[in-house]
């Protein structure tokens, strides 16, 4: 089991799950692979008991170099500035955090298309 607490920011809303300031969340293996390490949230494993890690000591041996394998291919989205524009202002800071940047330095919804519009484009360029 893992858990996610967004610690900055007010909302974050990713892989169909909102997130809100101090809550923690129970989420999924590839959503705590996809956050685990963002600056905007404190994500853990949540260990199961003594006596169910025995039984699940094999499995996980398995499923490691299956997490190894997901990672790559967990590459950032490129989205177009139609995309940008259906969202909701929620899910574009969602974006701009992601890309590294803080939603609350953008003032509205043009400064956060052409902020993840412009980051795409230096990473993608990399």
């Amino acid at each position: 089991m893992y858990t996610a607490v967004l610690i900055k920011g007010k909302t974050y809303s990713v892989m169909g799950h909102v997130f809100h300031l101090n809550q923690e969340k129970e989420i999924e293996k590839k959503v705590f692979q996809y956050l685990d390490g963002n600056d905007f949230f404190a994500c853990k494993e949540v260990k199961a008991p003594a006596d169910d890690s025995k039984t699940d000591d094999e499995p996980k041996e398995d499923e490691e170099p299956a997490k190894e394998e997901e990672e790559p291919q967990q590459e950032q989205k490129i989205y177009t500035e139609t995309e940008l524009k259906g969202m909701n202002k929620t899910e574009q800071e969602a974006i701009v955090i992601d890309l590294g940047g803080d939603p609350t330095q953008l003032k509205d919804k043009s400064e956060r298309i052409a902020f993840i519009l412009e980051q795409q484009q230096e990473k993608t360029g990399e």
